[in-house]
Formats: C-alpha cells, sequence, structure tokens
C-alpha cells in the first residue's frame, strides 16, 4: 500500500505540470490559426496522466483505512475529506477535462480549440489544487510526496 501511496502522491506532480503545460500552451496559441500535432499530443497526454491518477486513486479509495463509510465518516474531518471531498472533487475535475478535450476536438477553428482547453483545463487544475491534501491546508494527516 505505501508504494501505491508513493506512486500516487508523486504522480500527482506529473499531472500538475502536465496541466499547466497544456493551459500555458493553448494561451499561447489563443490567436493561433494552427492547432498542431504537438498541441493535440500536450492535451492527450495530460488528459492520460490524469486518467492514469484516477485508477491509483480508485485503488487506494478501496483499501484505504482513511476511507470509512460509517456514522462518523462526516464528524471526522480526516475520514470526511478522504471519503467524500477528495474523490468527489478529484473526479468532477477528471469530468471537466476529458469533456474539455473531447470539446476541442470537435472544434474546427483552431483557436477555438485552444479556447476549450484554457477553460475546461484551467477550471480542472483549479479544483485538483483544492482537492489535493495539501499539508498547509488541511490537517489530514498527508505530505507533500
Amino acid at each position: 500500500m505505501k508504494g501505491l501511496i508513493a506512486a500516487h502522491s508523486g504522480l500527482r506532480y506529473i499531472v500538475l505540470a502536465l496541466l499547466v503545460i497544456a493551459i500555458f500552451n493553448a494561451i499561447a496559441n489563443l490567436k493561433s490559426d494552427k492547432y498542431e500535432k504537438k498541441d493535440k499530443m500536450i492535451n492527450l497526454f495530460a488528459m492520460i496522466f490524469l486518467h492514469i491518477q484516477l485508477l491509483i486513486g480508485l485503488v487506494l479509495y478501496a483499501i484505504s483505512s482513511k476511507v470509512q463509510f460509517s456514522g462518523e465518516t462526516m464528524s471526522e474531518p480526516i475520514y470526511r475529506f478522504f471519503t467524500v471531498e477528495h474523490i468527489l472533487l478529484m473526479v468532477v475535475a477528471i469530468i471537466f477535462i476529458t469533456l474539455g478535450r473531447k470539446k476541442a476536438e470537435k472544434q474546427i477553428e483552431p483557436a477555438r480549440r485552444h479556447k476549450m482547453i484554457l477553460r475546461y483545463y484551467g477550471l480542472g487544475l483549479i479544483i485538483i489544487f483544492i482537492a489535493i491534501p495539501w499539508p498547509f491546508i488541511y490537517n489530514v494527516g498527508a505530505g507533500y510526496f
């Protein structure tokens, strides 16, 4: 289990970096009349790594002692965070990012594709930042790695 936690914690930085790269790429190309293969690959890799992160997270959700379904779940901050808040916000963020990429690929104009990526990936990134158990925000027993 410690290996999965380390993988999940470490992969978060790769996911965050890829999302930031995709967002900055979209910003840089907002006025562009090109949507090249590199743009598509950046957006795709960000989404793929996010889905890998989701799969690891779902395994951890199933086996973690911090996920409890009892009458005390909502009154205990650690249990509430990992049982309800973290998973819910992360799934919502992943849905936004996945839908954003799908909608962007359907756009004909390259500038609109970049605009869709910026909106959906940006919103997803904000939600992810809120949902990560940062030690300086939440007191839920999680560290930086």
